[in-house]
């Protein structure tokens, strides 16, 4: 997959306890920063998102901090390997909730087997009760033997990977729960059942209170204030496939505007075998996450949801203003947000989904006061700065929708240019572990021979930060010289 015009992941935007957990997982999985800072993202949303709301700044309504992730990459890009070593909090989680279950279901059945035996008796003794004119007391029993009818308590689980609409109904039913739908074989999700409810999954994302779910007999399935995290690597192949069929309703649905897209180049074959080091980053994160869990499960064992709601200081509502106003003016004809519009609307939403995320996982649950005021101000507001980064980040999300949904263009020459000197210099010369290269030898190679022409793809490359030029004094002349910026090469590597 060749991508080009694609800035770095912003992964200095994160603070810095999920920077060095996203940085070691890129080098201990050897994934690209874009699969490993996605993958923060969505953890985050799955252990954040059933705790957590925030408020919008300037309607006033609490909206909930859970993403939507959709990851372009190539089958061996090891995106399930990172994300698994990344969730593997989530996993045991899950784990003892399978094995919690089993118990249950053992213990349901001898409770199911005692209450029958004396719902038969008070059945018995209603009947009697009825040939003898006199039903109340019998009557009033067998009220209180049906009230202890014992419900079969299911242990819940957070992630699935291959779901219908009812077994979702199924595994949020009740008051606050919380699911993660994830997988690594995008092309079965996007051929499932569920991903064609664009409005089911529209609401989940956007928080609706209450969903009911009516099936036949009366049967009826309700989920009040659930919590959805989506995350799915599919091929870009796939992807495009999906969109040419059927892209045109699922972006009118809204249903595209609602998640971060990213594009993950491939890095297969530069990777270089090695024994794992120690995880020295991912360990601490590991250990916040299960502090979440356990905060999880602590609110649903106690039938009480309470979700701690955040809000905006003085300064990052006036930032937020700043944003806002920015992202109003590029709307119009001509300029950035014209034709994707959907995930413009989307746009301050996301922005403050992820700021609530980050500001949210610094945060130490486990010494929070139980009033409610005193933990709110405990807890704290959202900086500018949070709101600062959280905006780099989606900033980065909002160029690749661009790349993905913008009307076809025809590129100008100058850039195509550009692209055939960086495929050169990463194949040629940064492939080969050297960071520099004269220029005479990129024009003789590199498929640009025209002086002009070469000047504007050097100048187009070093706008991008991707190299600079410079000259070097030899023993006769001097020479112009081609730097390549390595952590430019190193984020934006293609085939």
């Amino acid at each position: 997959m060749h991508i080009f015009s694609q800035n770095p992941y912003p992964t200095h935007a994160f603070p810095p306890r999920i920077y060095r957990a996203a940085k070691e997982l890129a080098e201990h999985s050897q994934v690209t920063d874009i699969i490993a800072s996605t993958s923060c993202l969505t953890v985050l949303s799955i252990v954040l998102s059933p705790l957590f709301d925030w408020r919008h700044p300037l309607s006033g309504k609490v909206r909930p901090c859970l993403l939507y992730q959709a990851i372009a990459a190539n089958s061996g890009d090891r995106k399930s390997s990172a994300e698994s070593t990344l969730s593997a909090p989530l996993v045991e989680h899950d784990m003892e909730a399978i094995v919690a279950n089993e118990e249950q279901k053992k213990a349901h059945k001898r409770a199911r087997a005692r209450w029958t035996v004396a719902y038969n008796r008070a059945l018995k003794r209603y009947g009697d009760s009825l040939d003898a004119g006199d039903t109340e007391v019998a009557e009033a029993h067998l009220s209180a033997v049906e009230a202890q009818e014992p419900r079969e308590a299911i242990a819940h689980r957070l992630i699935y990977s291959d779901v219908t609409k009812r077994s979702m109904f199924e595994a949020l039913e009740g008051n606050g729960k919380a699911m993660a739908l994830l997988t690594d074989e995008g092309q079965t999700l996007l051929s499932s059942t569920v991903i064609q409810h664009y409005g089911f999954l529209n609401n989940l994302w956007d928080g609706k209170p209450l969903m009911p779910f009516d099936r036949a007999e009366r049967e009826i399935f309700i989920a009040r204030d659930p919590r959805l995290t989506i995350s799915f690597m599919v091929q870009p192949d796939v992807l495009a496939n999906f969109f040419a069929k059927r892209g045109k309703s699922v972006q009118a649905s809204g249903f595209c505007a609602r998640f971060l897209f990213s594009r993950s180049p491939s890095i297969q074959g530069g990777r270089q075998p090695r024994l794992s080091p120690p995880l020295e980053h991912i360990l601490p994160f590991h250990a916040r996450l299960r502090e979440l869990l356990a905060a999880y499960k602590q609110m649903l064992e106690s039938g009480r949801v309470r979700r701690d709601v955040l809000e905006f200081d003085e300064q990052a509502k006036t930032l937020w203003l700043q944003i806002a106003s920015n992202v109003e003016v590029d709307f119009r004809p001509g300029q950035f947000l014209h034709d994707i519009s959907d995930f413009g609307n989307k746009y301050m939403d996301i922005v403050g989904r992820i700021a609530c995320l980050l500001h949210c996982f610094d945060i130490a649950s486990s010494s929070l006061p139980d009033d409610p005021q005193t933990r709110i101000k405990a807890i704290g507001q959202i900086s500018a700065d949070t709101l600062a980064r959280a905006e780099q980040i989606a900033a980065w999300h909002l160029h690749e929708y661009k790349q993905i949904f913008s009307t076809p263009m025809q590129r100008p020459p100058e850039e195509v240019d550009a692209d055939k000197v960086y495929s050169y210099l990463y194949r040629s010369v940064y492939f080969l572990g050297e960071g520099k290269v004269p220029k005479n030898q990129v024009r003789q190679y590199c498929g640009v021979r025209n002086t002009s022409r070469l000047h504007s793809a050097l100048r187009i490359l070093a706008a991008r930060q991707a190299i600079s030029v410079v000259y070097e004094e030899g023993a006769k002349k001097r020479t112009e010289v081609i730097l390549l910026n390595q952590q430019y090469f190193n984020s934006c590597p293609i085939c």
